[in-house]
């Protein structure tokens, strides 16, 4: 007999970026963000949701968090492609949040500004401009974490961790 495992949260947390001008990205390179950001997100949504909306309705709780990005809030020239695909997350997020209201299974968008992970560090290597970005701009990871986890365990839709981002996100 095959072990069903049910899953009771889904942290959707896979990412990448490629940075420059579009015109100056490969295909591939514009490929890959689409097909990890985009495809890879909501292809695990549909591989989890449809189980937790069930089980919910035996009187189980179901929690997604997505994480997008700050830059889901508005176009970011040399990082045109991660940001739309941000957006797409970002949306999704909202639109399964609303679909899903009354089921017991929440939906949460956590959407953090530069933090301090190897996404940081590779985007260090390929530009030496991302590295004078002030320290006081550069999330704490465990801190980002938790504050996600917070929010989606209580059922927001957004999370926006940070002063200063939610700050930029209100202003874009």
């Amino acid at each position: 007999r095959r072990k069903r495992w049910a899953v009771d949260v889904l942290v959707n947390n896979a990412g990448v970026l490629a940075q420059g001008s579009f015109v100056d990205l490969t295909p591939e390179s514009q490929q890959q963000i689409i097909d990890l950001n985009i495809r890879g997100l909501t292809a695990m949504l549909s591989a989890f949701l449809p189980d937790m909306v069930r089980r919910a309705a035996r009187g189980s709780v179901g929690r997604v968090l997505n994480v997008a990005s700050i830059a889901a809030f508005q176009p970011v020239p040399t990082l045109a492609t991660y940001a739309a695909s941000k957006a797409y997350v970002l949306s999704l997020t909202e639109s399964l949040a609303e679909e899903l209201k009354d089921s017991g299974v929440t939906v949460t968008a956590l959407c953090p500004g530069i933090t301090a992970t190897h996404m940081l560090s590779a985007a260090k290597d390929a530009n030496d401009k991302v590295g004078r970005i002030p320290g006081f701009l550069v999330g704490d990871v465990n801190e980002v974490a938790r504050q996600g986890f917070d929010a989606c365990m209580k059922g927001e839709v957004i999370c926006v961790p940070g002063a200063i981002n939610r700050a930029a996100m209100i202003a874009s």
